[in-house]
């Protein structure tokens, strides 16, 4: 029994060494349980994962997409001359022209649409037309004529198949009288420019003189009249300074050129003119000269369909009036025909003030001239 171990003998050892790593294993296992009850922290963004400004999607390239000003270049159409410059247009004067149509490439084009830009241009019907390689067609362009002074523009623009993009033909013109005036208004809104210069030119290069301006006091620079010849260009200086309270809507001049004896430039201020009640192409209507002891017929064109004029009437002394005439106008209005009679011993710049009468409406029109003693009409 003396040589026999004891159980408890051989134990002893190796439980003094686990409790001796158990406070060890314990912190262990509360570090861990520490760990896993805290919240999830954000992951550090690398550089490629940095939030970066949105940009604009860029879109799905096309199969055999083509930028626009490719497509431009390709389009084998062109226009010889490139646009259609009518250059001056007398008053109530349609420009008409020709431009070719020339096909670059080495098939035939058919051309599906042509088509104006506005109602004041027409052309000839090429829609059908097919243009043989290097081969032209003829576009015929008119652009309408109009009472009104000033730059006219549109546009006619030409599709052939098998592309979307169209030819563009810019169409101009300006109407004007033989002599214009350059700028056409004077800008007095806010009492601006109540001094200053304009130029008056002749349009043919022809020599002509002043004779006389209505509207405010006027200075010719660099000119005697007693001595110097006819120019066919004026450096006029205007003061508008003493019309401050009442200023003239235009300032008007006479000349001797011919086909304009009255140009006027206008005067743009905070005051708007009246709508008339009968609607009328222009409420102007510039008849030129008109010799002493004669008439002469001024139109208006009325664009209210179907009117009915009852009378022509004028408050003012200096000439008299009378409806001589109506005949249907383009587009469902009415051409008014007024004979105008300046009284005897009138010369000079006539403003005639005019009123058309309906049975239910009237207007205020203005019909403007120049009386000349001994001078024929041209």
């Amino acid at each position: 029994m003396r040589n026999q171990t004891s159980y408890r003998n051989v134990s002893k050892p190796k439980a003094k060494h686990f409790f001796a790593l158990f406070p060890a294993v314990l912190m262990l296992v509360m570090a861990n349980f520490a760990i896993a009850q805290a919240p999830a922290s954000a992951p550090t963004a690398s550089p490629s994962d940095r939030t970066v400004p949105a940009r604009r999607p860029t879109p799905p390239v096309r199969p055999n997409a083509v930028e626009p000003r490719a497509i431009a270049e390709m389009l084998p159409l062109v226009s010889e001359p490139a646009n259609m410059d009518f250059g001056f247009l007398p008053p109530n004067t349609a420009g008409e022209g020709i431009v070719l149509l020339r096909n670059t490439s080495d098939k035939p084009l058919t051309i599906n649409l042509v088509q104006p830009s506005c109602k004041c241009t027409t052309t000839s019907d090429l829609v059908g037309k097919q243009i043989p390689p290097g081969g032209t067609v003829e576009l015929q362009i008119k652009l309408d004529g109009a009472p009104a002074m000033g730059v006219r523009r549109s546009s006619v623009k030409v599709m052939v198949d098998g592309y979307g993009r169209a030819l563009e033909v810019v169409v101009k013109g300006e109407v004007s009288l033989p002599v214009r005036i350059v700028p056409p208004y004077i800008n007095a809104i806010e009492q601006k420019n109540m001094t200053g210069r304009v130029i008056l030119e002749s349009t043919n290069k022809k020599p002509f003189r002043i004779l006389s301006s209505l509207g405010g006091p006027i200075s010719i620079q660099g000119f005697d009249g007693t001595k110097d010849e006819p120019r066919s260009s004026y450096v006029v200086g205007y003061d508008l300074t003493a019309l401050s309270t009442d200023l003239p809507s235009y300032i008007y001049f006479e000349t001797d050129a011919p086909e304009a004896g009255v140009v006027d430039v206008r005067v743009r201020q905070e005051k708007a003119p009246k709508k008339p009640m009968i609607a009328v192409m222009d409420v102007r209507n510039n008849v030129g000269l008109i010799p002493s002891g004669t008439s002469k017929e001024a139109l208006f064109i009325l664009t209210n369909p179907g009117i009915v004029l009852e009378s022509v009437t004028t408050t003012s002394t200096d000439a008299t009036v009378a409806l001589a005439r109506t005949e249907p106008a383009k587009g469902g209005g009415v051409n008014a025909f007024v004979t105008v009679t300046p009284r005897d011993g009138f010369t000079g710049i006539l403003l005639l003030p005019v009123t058309f009468k309906t049975a239910t409406q009237s207007a205020d029109f203005q019909v403007i001239a120049n009386v000349r003693q001994g001078q024929k009409l041209q």
